[in-house]
């Protein structure tokens, strides 16, 4: 079977003569040191631009929600407002529907009702059971509602 032949251009056996010599194996060797410390410390930068990317985007995330959340909230204040007009609306509307004057206009004329005329009480005595009509009572202005006992 063959084997696989690797073309690195020579690179593999420029390695091998290089490691051979003692003096530059020992170059090799903190040469090796020295990149894996570049590479660890390229990790490192790679490591926190990452966290500072994804702290960056949170931020940007935060900040588009509070915009929603502002529109959310402006949009409920013109609702409010718009309520709070109509509110008054429609109470200025039920004061002046039930307005005595009005109601009693609408009783006289399309519902066909009278004024009442005198006000009369009447009292049961309960000694004797007997009826009384307070037809005005004594000592007291003609309308007022002011009480005297029965005689």
């Amino acid at each position: 079977m063959a084997r696989a032949v690797r073309n690195d251009g020579g690179f593999a056996e420029t390695v091998r003569k290089f490691e051979a010599d003692p003096v530059r194996a020992r170059s090799s060797r903190r040469l090796r040191r020295f990149r894996a410390v570049q590479t660890r410390e390229i990790m490192h930068a790679g490591l926190w631009v990452g966290v500072i990317a994804l702290l960056l985007i949170g931020l940007v995330g935060l900040r588009v929600s509070l915009m929603y959340k502002n529109i959310q909230f402006n949009e409920l204040v013109r609702q409010k407002n718009t309520l709070t007009v109509e509110n008054d609306q429609l109470s200025s509307d039920v004061s002046a529907l039930s307005s005595p004057a009005r109601i009693e206009q609408i009783a006289e004329g399309p519902l066909g009702m009278v004024p009442a005329g005198k006000i009369q009480y009447l009292y049961i005595n309960p000694v004797d059971n007997r009826l009384y009509a307070d037809l005005e009572p004594q000592g007291a202005a003609p309308g007022s509602n002011g009480r005297t006992a029965p005689p």
